[in-house]
């Protein structure tokens, strides 16, 4: 099989010989290959590892697409990658991709999807490695700016554009495939020298379909394909093709719930015999150039069929979150990321639109930048307050730097339980937000987003605002499943309150100060107990219309708002742990939680503390104050705990 991949790369072989040398050769360190999807890039990566072997160099290949975007969850992919025992330590990782006098290549797939990761692994984590290790990073789209205009990474970097293949490059690989020459000229006239296209037409060719007609342009070539594909497939086929554009990964339950006239085993038969198909670990994926456009034309041809699709798949991306163990939480995310239809969510986690800006931790010399920007925008108050935020958090500040290196614009953002009482007594809106959530579990579990300005438009919409409120997901997946409240503000109201409302955070002003004699009205997002995995999955429900009255969510012995017990007429105090500990169990109604998840959302404290009888301690005593109804709290041998409704 190595040896075929090899062999069948047409029209790539002085890309080939480029990266071989890149990998044996002492500089640079770090090469980024990008191309327009479906030209070919990881079929280059597929050959270069076993012609790398070869040569006695170890690769350590991830594919992107198939992990959260944190560092947690990278250094882990690494770990389990190169078989050593799982860390999430960065330090720790690179340490492990050490061989002793061997070679490593260290080769990140589908990078795109790690955008929110790029500043961390171009300041962090790829600065320490060792000697003996080099890097590709393969994507869709250019490098950013950053790379090219750090210092520290100058003639240590390098990129390579991956064009489509030259008329006589198409020839000779369709020829190679026995299509006659006249035929060949004619399909690679529609496919325009595109890998994949040409992959595709081949498969419509040799199965008597007709490759005709042409795309406006080599971006749309795969569009056309994907139409004449749909044209040529009988009704079962294309509405196979059509329900999985849909999702993220096509799976068995998917397909069956989506398509219950189809088995399910014959469903993912035929989409695995699709030129634009492929196999990951969670499923069959459909290529994103052929998802979009197929999904756009379900949509507005049939927007019944669409949608009917959409719910189905709600219910069972949701079903499977509420199975999910911790450790498969990131892959129910994604799923439902992909249904959502809300594009400033979906380009949050999954950004597909290019940007010349980067955002990066604030270093001690951009403090006069963030000053002069808030000169030019804010009143002496609100500087003030501001300048307490950088003398006792300047680690909660985070720039965008534009082309040039330059701050372009910043926001500030810090866990409120990490926030210094003088800032608190110096800044009449953070006071405000923290009488709010006067427990001090609340604000652990809470994320201040104080300020985010742009040098040139201030709060009004702009590169810099859209960098900033991506680099904000990434603290989102770093905070779960803590994280309950986010809290922001804008001066103009109106600014961004529809989109705000969409994703569900509320306008919240009520006993909020005037700073400057105006106000700085506060935004509120409340995901709810299941944090930033419920805060999705219920987006997605009200969008698809499979929000339902779930009864079993509550309890009849809990009153939350009073954060007591109601037992047998009587009303039963709780300590704050005790009702954490309950809540979070009631919310997840039948379900085995385990004890390290409970710890980490009560306490905030990491997995390693799961082994102390915290737990054990706080669930006996709630069961005493439940006397009769102890019984809805059931132990699971070796997992941890499960909440049981009364009938």
């Amino acid at each position: 099989m190595e040896r075929r991949a090899v062999e069948a790369l047409a029209g790539r072989c002085a890309e080939l010989e480029r990266l071989e040398a890149f990998a044996l050769n002492d500089e640079p360190l770090v090469m980024h290959i990008h191309g327009i999807p479906g030209v070919g890039k990881t079929h280059l990566l597929d050959a270069l590892a076993p012609s790398l072997d070869a040569k006695g160099v170890v690769v350590v290949r991830i594919d992107a697409r198939w992990f959260e975007p944190s560092p947690a969850a990278f250094c882990r992919a690494i770990s389990k990658e190169i078989g050593v025992p799982e860390s999430e330590d960065a330090a720790v990782v690179a340490g492990s991709l050490e061989n002793e006098g061997r070679r490593t290549l260290l080769v990140i797939d589908s990078y795109e999807s790690f955008r929110l990761l790029d500043s961390w692994l171009r300041q962090v984590f790829l600065p320490s490695l060792g000697d003996n290790v080099r890097t590709i990073l393969s994507s869709r789209e250019p490098p950013r700016p950053a790379w090219r205009i750090t210092p520290a990474w100058s003639g240590l970097f390098d990129s390579m554009l991956l064009e489509t293949f030259s008329p006589d490059a198409a020839l000779e690989y369709l020829t190679s495939k026995g299509v006659p020459q006249h035929s060949a000229r004619e399909l690679n006239r529609v496919a325009r020298g595109h890998p994949m296209a040409l992959s595709m037409g081949l498969a419509l060719y040799f199965a008597g379909g007709q490759v005709r007609g042409s795309a406006a342009t080599r971006h749309q070539v795969l569009e056309h394909m994907a139409k004449l594909f749909l044209e040529d497939a009988d009704a079962s086929t294309a509405q196979i093709v059509q329900a999985a554009c849909l999702i993220r990964t096509a799976t068995a339950p998917l397909m069956t719930a989506m398509l219950p006239h189809i088995a399910a085993d014959e469903a993912l038969a035929r989409l695995r015999a699709l030129p634009f198909v492929s196999a990951g670990p969670h499923g069959l994926v459909v290529h994103d150039a052929v998802r979009r456009p197929v999904a756009a034309a379900l949509k507005s041809t049939d927007p019944a069929r669409h949608q009917a699709y959409r719910r189905a798949a709600s219910r069972v991306v949701r079903d499977q979150y509420g199975q999910a163990p911790r450790s498969e939480h990131w892959r129910c995310t994604a799923d439902v990321l992909y249904l959502l239809e809300n594009e400033t969510l979906r380009e949050g986690f999954f950004p597909t639109t290019e940007s010349s800006v980067s955002v990066e931790p604030a270093r001690e010399d951009d403090g006069s930048s963030i000053s002069a920007i808030l000169q030019k925008f804010d009143g002496p108050q609100s500087r003030e307050a501001m300048q307490q935020w950088w003398y006792y958090h300047p680690d909660s500040f985070f720039v965008v730097r534009d082309e040039r290196g330059r701050v372009q614009g910043f926001y500030q953002a810090i866990v409120a339980a990490k926030v210094h009482k003088n800032v608190i007594a110096k800044d009449p809106l953070a006071a405000s937000w923290a009488r709010d959530l006067p427990r001090s579990e609340d604000r652990a579990a809470a994320l201040w987003l104080r300020r985010t300005l742009d040098r040139d438009t201030g709060e009004e919409p702009s590169p810099g605002q859209a960098a900033c409120w991506l680099d904000i997901k990434r603290t989102y997946l770093e905070l779960r499943p803590r994280l309950r409240w986010v809290y922001t503000c804008y001066c103009d109201a109106e600014l961004y309150r529809e989109p705000f409302e969409q994703l569900g955070l509320r306008l919240a002003d009520e006993g909020r100060p005037l700073i400057d004699r105006a106000m700085q009205h506060t935004f509120r997002l409340d995901m709810g107990v299941d944090s930033v995995d419920g805060w999705l999955g219920n987006l997605l429900a009200h969008e698809t219309g499979t929000v339902t009255a779930d009864a079993s969510r509550t309890s009849p012995l809990l009153d939350e708002q009073a954060r007591e017990l109601l037992v047998n007429g009587s009303r039963v105090a709780l300590t704050p742990l005790e009702f954490g500990v309950f809540a979070y169990l009631v919310a997840r109604p039948n379900k085995a939680v385990a004890r390290y998840e409970l710890v980490e959302a009560v306490w905030g404290y990491g997995k390693e503390a799961s082994t102390s009888n915290v737990v054990e301690t706080v669930v006996r005593s709630v069961r005493q104050k439940l006397g009769a109804h102890r019984n809805t709290l059931e132990t699971v041998r070796g997992v941890g705990y499960r909440y049981r409704p009364t009938i």
